[in-house]
């Protein structure tokens, strides 16, 4: 049903274009946002809409009838070069990678986004879950990020804006441990706050790195995702040389020196 829905996205950009011969988009990257939404479980129906402006707010059918309801982003795929297509793609998975296509499925499946940052280099997205399989008591969040380097033409890790010396982990794990301290977040067990992984998953913000872990990993299901936010300013000093000055442009590169060389 994943392709299906992939192939008829494609289609319906195909006749989008159709209309907006006239008046196409100023550049490849125009975002178009995409809802994808099925009806009861049961029936196994869906249908599939692009359109610009969507509702902000989700409505929820009851979860006894099953409901599949997906918001993800999306670049105008007409004479874009190989890199649109692909991060299509990427952002097109992203929106489904919760989904358990082989087991059974949830009675409930829920994701929507949002820009959480955009410079002319630089795009972050911020995706959020739910998901609930009957008879649980209860349904589970989620949340993801993707962030785009639009030079480089890269979907970035957390490390990449860091100099390579690791330092820059323990740094990001004070603060956050700070930041769990002055906001009197409960742990399971502070001591087992591993902090940084290698995939660590994040998004930024105008301010900030927002790193995030799933319920249930440090904290009890009820606070729902931990989301951490590091300030820029916190860790300005250990930022690569090519992004400080996008993410803190009133910094005086002559008077903060960089961890280490971008390498």
């Amino acid at each position: 049903m994943k392709g299906a829905t992939f192939y008829l996205c494609l289609l319906l950009f195909l006749l989008v274009a159709c209309t907006r011969a006239n008046n196409p988009g100023a550049f490849n990257g125009e975002l178009i946002e995409v809802e994808t939404a099925s009806g009861a479980a049961e029936t196994g129906t869906q249908e599939q809409t692009i359109q610009a402006v969507f509702d902000q707010d989700f409505l929820i059918q009851p979860i006894l009838q099953g409901e599949t309801s997906t918001r993800f982003p999306q670049y105008d795929p007409i004479e874009a070069d190989d890199f649109i297509l692909q991060l299509n793609g990427i952002l097109y998975e992203k929106a489904y990678e919760l989904l358990d296509t082989v087991g059974s499925q949830p009675t409930t499946y829920l994701c929507d986004y949002r820009t959480t940052y955009q410079s002319a280099l630089l795009t972050s997205f911020r995706y959020e879950y739910y998901t609930y399989q009957f008879p649980a008591a209860h349904g589970l969040t989620a949340c993801s990020g993707v962030t785009i380097d639009w030079e480089r033409e890269e979907i970035l890790p957390l490390r990449a804006f860091f100099c390579e010396h690791p330092i820059w982990k323990e740094i990001v794990n004070d603060r956050m441990r700070d930041y769990l301290f002055q906001e009197e977040i409960a742990l399971f067990d502070i001591a087992a706050f591993e902090g940084v992984t290698e995939d660590q998953t994040f998004y930024l913000t105008e301010t900030a790195f927002v790193l995030v872990f799933p319920p249930y990993l440090y904290t009890p299901g009820v606070l729902g995702v931990l989301e951490i936010p590091v300030a820029f300013t916190d860790v300005a000093t250990y930022l690569r040389e090519a992004y400080l000055p996008i993410l803190l442009p009133e910094t005086d590169l002559t008077e903060n020196e960089t961890g280490e060389s971008d390498g």
